[in-house]
């Protein structure tokens, strides 16, 4: 298979956003359950500080509230807590969920996706200090995920389903409808900022860049219902803890979800080409999942192999 690191269409008219409250409880003042990070030998998916994939790196503090925006933490007893990066999405029906993806769930050998008992999300503000932490009520991975093991598409893809609490309001984004070459897009994430950081950033990251084409990330594997982004004229790029962030395209004033960081071209400096899952391609099963009518997914074995360039950007 082809090297390649997991990193834990927009609508032609205006969009709404749709609105739910989440608890005021800032997630710095919540007592943590998750196991203590431990250093994993490869081909382990999780670094020293419990990363899982990337963080973006030559990015910029964020320059809007993006109340959509989403922390996501996995806990994996013994090994530690996989962090990423979630988008707040709503479906037609007026339904919320988190879109992440598949990788920042699953460790390379398990035979099943951690429970969603073991998910939190974190949101309600751009600031690190000051995000609060919603439990998951379930989560659903796609059907096709297979950590590449076949010539199918890839599937990296996730949806978490969480209540609707009082408390803090936060705006979910609706899914673009179309998506088109070479477009501007902007990057969001909880990744760190540079390569050997070991803290996550106070801030939320941004970074602008625009769609490549397929072949630009084709040494990672892309396959149909992807995204080839580039990196940003400065080199900047998604990297560990930036996985499942979102990829955003605006129309009308308003952002809409393109697609979700899955892996990158280059596992050793993440300053490459990366590749998204194409939200607009999976948007049917996206809005039937978090609307409640989804197929179950089937885990298929895997080769230790193909983890860790989807798991380069998890953090």
């Amino acid at each position: 298979m082809t090297s390649r690191t997991w990193l834990g269409g927009i609508t032609a008219v205006a969009v709404t956003t749709a609105s739910l409250l989440i608890p005021a409880t800032p997630a710095s003042a919540r007592t943590p359950h998750a196991a203590a990070p431990a250093q994993l030998a490869e081909p382990t998916s999780l670094d020293d500080n419990g990363e899982v994939s990337p963080f973006i790196i030559g990015g910029t503090d964020a320059t809007e509230n993006y109340p959509f925006a989403a922390r996501v933490l996995t806990t994996f007893p013994g090994l530690g807590t996989a962090k990423c990066t979630g988008t707040f999405v709503s479906t037609p029906r007026g339904r919320i969920g988190v879109v992440s993806n598949a990788h920042c769930f699953e460790l390379e050998g398990d035979t099943e996706p951690a429970p969603f008992t073991n998910v939190q999300v974190q949101a309600g503000s751009i600031h690190l200090d000051q995000l609060v932490t919603l439990n998951a009520t379930g989560l659903q991975l796609h059907p096709e995920w297979d950590w590449m093991t076949g010539a199918d598409r890839v599937a990296d893809l996730a949806v978490i389903i969480l209540p609707v609490p009082a408390g803090r309001r936060i705006r979910a984004i609706p899914i673009a409808e179309w998506v088109r070459a070479y477009q501007k897009v902007r990057l969001l994430g909880w990744g760190k900022t540079t390569y050997d950081a070991t803290q996550p950033p106070p801030v939320l990251q941004q970074l602008d860049t625009r769609l490549a084409t397929s072949s630009t990330c084709a040494v990672a594997g892309i396959t149909a219902g992807e995204l080839c982004v580039a990196a940003a004229a400065n080199g900047g790029s998604p990297c560990f803890g930036d996985s499942g962030g979102p990829a955003l395209a605006r129309r009308a004033g308003s952002w809409a979800l393109l697609g979700s960081a899955s892996r990158g071209t280059d596992e050793s400096t993440c300053t490459g080409a990366m590749i998204y899952t194409d939200a607009t391609y999976y948007a049917g099963w996206i809005e039937r999942t978090i609307d409640g009518k989804h197929k179950p997914y089937r885990p298929r074995p895997t080769a230790p192999s193909l983890t860790k360039r989807h798991w380069a950007l998890a953090g």
